[in-house]
């Protein structure tokens, strides 16, 4: 048997990305509305938001900027925890990165589990963010659960694991 690699699946990090450049945009957006409103008033013409005064927009304005600028920070800490994790099988085992939660600050814990020790072998979901999950592969030992968020060829690698775990 060859040995077998594999990193974060690439859809997984595009979500993280997305969110990141969405809320890049937005923030951007705000920050000009708030611009030429400021200008606007300050030159004696009527604002472009006429509902609240300026200073009630931008306070809110403010307020949506550190919401958002957050959830940038979150997901681009999320895709460096996620960046961080791999998996490897050869010949005697596997070894790799388990991240249960990548959704919450703490790093990942390095794994090595020879095949006789694996009890099961299976596909679950895993929180990438608040709102949204990856299938993830997850291996039992009679001790613990490791899981590997989000790998490339997820359902090949459980395949192969099965198989090697069958052939004990």
């Amino acid at each position: 048997m060859k040995n077998i690699t594999a990193k974060v699946d690439r859809q997984a990090t595009m979500l993280l990305d997305l969110t990141f450049w969405s809320n890049a945009v937005v923030l951007l957006f705000i920050v000009v509305i708030n611009v030429i409103n400021l200008a606007r008033v300050s030159l004696g013409q009527t604002a472009l938001l006429t509902t609240a005064s300026p200073q009630m927009v931008l306070l809110v304005s403010f307020a949506i900027i550190l919401y958002l600028g957050y959830n940038s920070f979150n997901a681009l800490a999320i895709k460096r925890r996620l960046l961080g994790v791999s998996f490897t099988m050869d010949e005697t085992g596997v070894t790799g990165t388990s991240l249960p939660n990548p959704a919450i600050s703490e790093q990942g814990e390095t794994f090595s589990v020879p095949f006789s020790q694996i009890v099961e072998v299976s596909i679950v979901e895993v929180s990438i963010t608040r709102k949204h999950t990856a299938p993830s592969l997850k291996i039992e030992t009679a001790e613990r659960a490791y899981y590997v968020p989000a790998p490339e060829g997820l359902k090949e690698l459980v395949r192969e694991i099965a198989e090697q775990m069958g052939a004990k």
